[in-house]
């Protein structure tokens, strides 16, 4: 790519950027906002709308002899599609989601069975994409990419360790590459980073000036973000707060984390067997009273408050934000935690906002689409003199 073509291509992500923020712009708002001439902005909207990225709300109105006020243009929700796929040891979670974020088809598949079995997982995550596709009558050519989200940890396209799969150094990106010629991109994500990437997307980078994220699953990710950017750690694998032991003696590591204490392991007995577990965790929590139910609700804001008391202390996070599929029983204990917090924290600290994000068990899923849909808004780099 020349400098030429490079140049123009940053121009029109720099327009792209603008309009991300769901609103409808003339050329002119949009040539103020980024300090650059009218015809600058014309010939980026121009590739844009060839791209079908951007759409331009006037036409109808010049279709019809109303002339041309403004000439708005806005983002089109139909000018790109994602695809997230999340894996747990019960299920694989699927969405389809067009530009605007907006989930236009769902697929949820049992692996309960084949959890631990690599090649038989890649294999139905190769067909659910073109699955996808046929319900929803989207064209495959506007479907960006796939990108997998996992319970683990994942480095340069392969998942190194996944414990609740039983997985270590599976290479999925190029298995799933194998199997499903049409798709460009295919991508793999920690679940955690996933959901981080759906609430920042939803939300917006100035709400997220330091934000714990925690998915609550069967087991319990992280990502800590700061400016709306991951902190990874020193070797990427920051966040893998599931793994904190919740004891005196490193032996306790095998009995007592975070995410075996926390996890929802100990709901599964209250959920209709053959149910998938998001929709069966949602109906748990409109589920009345009982014995057993409210003590394991007790021991989980236990466990919850414990976790959280170490992570105060050791990230003091302005806000935490909680999200999987188990999250949404948080409101059912949430008093109980946050009291259990406030009276256990050190003096000088306070129990952070703590809220669930609106995606359900849907989350990692929703975010590892969108981070393919952010590829598009990354500006390129200037090819070195």
């Amino acid at each position: 790519m020349t400098t030429n073509s490079v140049l123009r291509h940053m121009n029109a992500v720099r327009c792209l950027r603008v309009l991300r923020r769901d609103v409808s712009l003339s050329r002119a708002d949009i040539a103020r906002e980024l300090n650059v001439t009218r015809a600058t902005v014309g010939n980026s909207i121009k590739q844009l709308l060839a791209e079908k990225l951007v759409i331009d709300l006037n036409e109808s109105a010049e279709a019809s002899g109303a002339g041309r006020p403004g000439a708005l243009v806005s983002l089109n929700p139909t000018g790109a599609y994602f695809i997230g796929l999340d894996i747990s040891s019960a299920e694989i979670n699927a969405v389809l989601v067009d530009f605007s974020m907006r989930v236009v088809a769902k697929r949820i598949v049992s692996i309960a069975d084949r959890y631990q079995d690599p090649c038989q997982v890649v294999e139905l995550l190769a067909r659910l994409p073109q699955e996808l596709i046929e319900v929803s009558k989207v064209r495959s050519s506007r479907v960006r990419g796939v990108c997998i989200s996992v319970p683990g940890i994942v480095r340069e396209g392969k998942i190194i360790s996944a414990p609740w799969l039983n997985w270590r150094d599976v290479d999925v990106v190029t298995a799933m590459g194998e199997a499903m010629q049409p798709f460009q991109k295919i991508h793999i994500c920690n679940d955690a980073v996933a959901l981080a990437s759906a609430v920042a997307t939803d939300t917006g980078e100035g709400d997220l000036s330091d934000a714990l994220l925690l998915l609550l699953a069967q087991g319990i990710g992280s990502a800590h973000l700061r400016q709306g950017r991951v902190i990874e750690g020193a070797h990427g694998l920051g966040g893998e707060v599931g793994h904190m032991v919740m004891g005196a003696r490193p032996q306790m590591a095998a009995t007592h984390t975070f995410e075996i204490l926390a996890g929802y392991q100990k709901f599964l007995p209250f959920i209709d067997h053959g149910a998938p577990i998001p929709e069966g965790l949602a109906r748990l929590a409109l589920l009345g009273s009982s014995p057993e139910f409210d003590k394991a609700l007790d021991e989980w804001a236990s466990a919850l408050a414990t976790g959280f008391l170490n992570l105060i202390h050791i990230l003091d996070p302005k806000t935490i934000v909680l999200g999987g599929p188990l999250a949404v029983l948080y409101p059912r204990v949430a008093s109980r935690v946050e009291a259990l917090v406030a009276e256990n924290l050190v003096h000088g600290f306070a129990v952070p906002p703590i809220s669930v994000a609106k995606f359900g068990g849907d989350g990692a899923a929703i975010g590892a689409a969108a981070l393919l849909r952010e590829s598009l808004f990354d500006l390129p780099e200037l090819p070195a003199i």
